[in-house]
């Protein structure tokens, strides 16, 4: 064979590896694109020098294509400001440093007509009140529409088909016709899945999720994370969680980042997070979460007694430090117990370390199992239940000639004297009607509302506000609650004589409930979320009732500032012998505060028992829904 001859036999094998070279070369450089970080913030410092805040401080770190990543902290932590400053949205009054780059491109100092080019197209935002963040005065399919015409040339016709597939993607039924209505229409879980469907109708790489679920029900917020989930893997976007719920962190996130006063303290895995976690800040928001398997009633543990068990007493500024580690992690040193994380013992959730609160630490000993009554001596005698509940019906009038709305209809239950009952449902089911029946605000359409014996639905209303001292209501919003053009002393005291004797008495219900007495003179807005519930519940104190009705009363509150809350309420309702009506959709926090449980759904109680018989063997459907709805610290296999 000629070397011409050679060579032609050898070429076609060249050319073959040559592409095969070529083919390999381009998985390479897609695996190498995956490997490298859509997004990469790196020393992020965000200020506002008008108002003295330093909002974020030289944060750093990374999303990669495809990845959820959980961004976690407290109010205040800077969390929503990192969110808002990937997309520009501070204004001009902001001091934005460092650098924030998408797929390689830098976004800090970058013009409005670049970032107008990423909003939206490249990267969307779901906000937390889609209420809010909606246009009341356009229907849901125009603001679709619009966010799709604004990075796509095409015809108004077309924009509103892309609305409707989008509403249809993301399950709302009958999307032609519910393009077409207002925000006000939509129920809460449906306005966050229209928030979401503008958020992807221009099918971004990023989507940053600022609290998407926090106000939503238990079966809502897991049917919206669901669906989330589901777009996510349909879609091969990633995805920043922004928010305060380990549960959702749990459940969503393949890692962590964890945010306090600014700074990043840790991040990492989120298995190693919530199990292992070597930042004492992050062990104190982990341990403060109420669980399925705690021990009901004990105290929970809270951020500032944590961290100071696990390093001594430390200033919130060194807390910040992310440099800041437990003794024996870097060395492979003890403490590593299960699920305790690293360094010193983990804080025990069990009766050992966690008793039952009486400000002390000492278990109660009348009631050191945390048992409660059933049944207490009423008014007129014998065994009777403090407050007894029949048939209890209320309606509202029905729009344009249509029938009234049964929104209670035949609820039964009883509350003994220092029981704690739990009443739990989903927004709509009627729990925040019955209790503004109970406080006199709401007619009952039918039935009978017995307090110590007495028909108070049935009460003349000058008897009716003589009885209003023997239940008083701890409300949901610490903010909207509080009148903020009066003092905290005059709110607590509206209902005591005036005097010497009053302002006594103030300083002492402030204590009592963990505020310094000194605020007595000041006004709400000085005073953090946490400290105005605190507020809330010295004002329902002050006329000395038997029953508290306390309605959502954490809800609104972080993890940390609500396991302070609840311990309070829990040492409160010892000490001065109350019973509580507490209303609530979380099931966990229901759990760890009520010995007895009713279940509400569309105005009618489903099944009322034990805490145990609901939370294990429970007999309805609709239970068993809720409880597999409700979050866990694990993450799903």
């Amino acid at each position: 064979m000629t070397e011409r001859a050679a060579e032609r036999g050898r070429e076609p094998a060249a050319e073959g590896g040559r592409e095969r070279a070529a083919e390999e070369g381009g998985r390479e450089r897609a695996a190498e694109r995956r490997r490298a970080p859509l997004l990469d913030v790196s020393g992020l410092s965000v200020a506002f020098p008008d108002a003295g805040v330093e909002a974020v401080r030289e944060v750093s770190w990374q999303v990669r294509p495809g990845e959820t990543v959980g961004l976690v902290g407290e109010s205040g932590s800077g969390k929503s400001a990192t969110g808002l400053a990937v997309l520009g949205l501070h204004g001009p009054r902001a001091r934005i440093t460092g650098s924030i780059r998408l797929d390689g491109r830098e976004l800090v100092g970058a013009g409005e007509r670049t970032l107008r080019g990423v909003r939206g197209r490249r990267v969307s935002m779901v906000f937390q009140d889609a209420l809010d963040a909606l246009n009341p005065y356009r229907t849901v399919g125009a603001q679709i529409a619009e966010a799709y015409r604004l990075h796509h040339d095409v015809k108004r016709s077309e924009a509103r088909t892309r609305a409707v597939e989008l509403l249809e993607r993301v399950g709302i039924d009958r999307p032609e016709r519910r393009a077409k209505e207002y925000p006000h229409q939509f129920s809460g879980g449906m306005r966050q899945r229209v928030m979401i469907a503008a958020a992807l109708v221009n099918e971004p790489e990023l989507v940053i999720a600022d609290e998407p679920t926090t106000a939503l029900d238990a079966t809502v917020q897991a049917q919206v994370l669901e669906l989330l989930a589901e777009l996510q893997r349909e879609m091969g976007m990633a995805v920043v969680l922004v928010t305060h719920d380990f549960g959702v962190v749990g459940q969503m996130c393949s890692r962590v980042v964890v945010m306090y006063r600014g700074r990043v303290v840790e991040q990492g895995p989120t298995e190693r997070i919530l199990t292992a976690a070597e930042h004492p800040y992050t062990r104190a928001l982990v341990a403060s979460v109420p669980r399925m398997d705690d021990i009901p009633g004990t105290r929970l543990a809270t951020v500032p007694e944590t961290v100071a068990a696990l390093v001594g007493p430390v200033d919130e500024e060194s807390l910040a430090d992310p440099s800041l580690r437990i003794a024996g992690v870097e060395d492979g040193g003890p403490g590593r117990g299960p699920g305790g994380g690293a360094g010193a013992e983990s804080p025990k959730r069990g009766p050992e370390a966690a008793s039952p609160e009486r400000g002390d630490g000492v278990a109660s000993p009348e009631r050191g199992d945390g048992a409660e009554p059933r049944f207490g001596k009423g008014r007129g005698g014998g065994d009777t239940p403090l407050l007894r509940v029949r048939g209890l019906g209320v309606s509202y009038p029905g729009a344009l000639g249509r029938p009234p709305l049964r929104a209670v209809d035949g609820v039964d239950f009883d509350i003994a004297p220092g029981e704690s009952f739990g009443l739990v449902g989903e927004s709509g089911s009627g729990k925040s009607t019955i209790s503004r029946v109970l406080l006199g605000l709401q007619r009952a359409a039918s039935g009978s509302v017995l307090f110590d014996g007495e028909d108070i639905t049935r009460a003349t209303r000058r008897r009716r506000r003589e009885l209003a001292a023997g239940i008083q209501m701890v409300f949901q919003d610490p903010y909207g609650s509080l009148n903020p053009d009066r003092r905290i002393g005059d709110t607590i005291g509206a209902a005591l004589p005036r005097g010497a004797a009053r302002r006594e008495r103030v300083a002492a219900l402030l204590t009592e409930v963990g505020l310094d007495p000194e605020l007595a003179g000041a006004y709400p807005d000085r005073l953090s979320g946490g400290m105005r519930q605190r507020v809330g519940i010295a004002r329902a104190l002050a006329p000395e009732p038997r029953l508290l009705v306390a309605d959502e009363p954490v809800s609104a509150l972080d993890v940390s500032v609500q396991a302070q809350v609840l311990n309070l309420l829990t040492q409160l309702r010892r000490d001065r012998g109350l019973a509580m009506l507490f209303i609530s959709h979380d099931l966990t926090v229901v759990r760890h505060m009520c010995s007895r449980i009713a279940v509400l759904r569309h105005g009618r109680i489903v099944e009322t028992g034990d805490r145990e018989q609901i939370m294990e063997r429970p007999d309805s459907h609709y239970t068993r829904a809720l409880i597999e709805a409700t979050p866990s610290l694990r993450r799903p296999a």
